[in-house]
């Protein structure tokens, strides 16, 4: 398992045991050039071990384009609310909204607030 730094953090981005604080982590997503310009941003905040962990930060009206992960995956709505669309079903959810699918689901996601999400992302799984 890899313990290298996150690039320009000086932290790991995997090992035995990850602590993060998620409001100070948003408020540096927050305060980046790209989401000030009004883009989405994000933060791997752990990779290996089979799973990847992503923070990110959504303005009211991005999306993510219709893509699909390798594994199962999971979002994790805390702040805002955001579409999530698959092809056989379409998903409001706001805070504390937990949403998950399986691997190689085709699926996109709508920002329809300004929104901070909690994506996890497993390697393999069963289809």
């Amino acid at each position: 398992m890899s313990s290298r730094p996150q690039p320009g953090s000086g932290r790991p981005l995997s090992g035995p045991l990850q602590s993060f604080d998620l409001g100070e982590e948003v408020a540096r997503l927050r305060g980046e050039e790209a989401f000030r310009e009004g883009r989405r941003n994000s933060i791997t905040l752990r990779k290996g071990g089979g799973m990847s962990v992503v923070l990110l930060v959504m303005r009211a009206g991005d999306h993510l384009e219709e893509h699909a992960a390798p594994g199962p995956i999971s979002l994790a709505v805390r702040e805002g609310r955001v579409r999530f669309s698959t092809p056989g079903a379409k998903v409001e959810a706001g805070p504390e909204t937990l949403l998950a699918c399986d691997a190689g689901e085709r699926h996109a996601v709508e920002a329809l607030e300004d929104s901070v999400c909690v994506v996890t992302i497993a390697r393999g799984g069963e289809r």
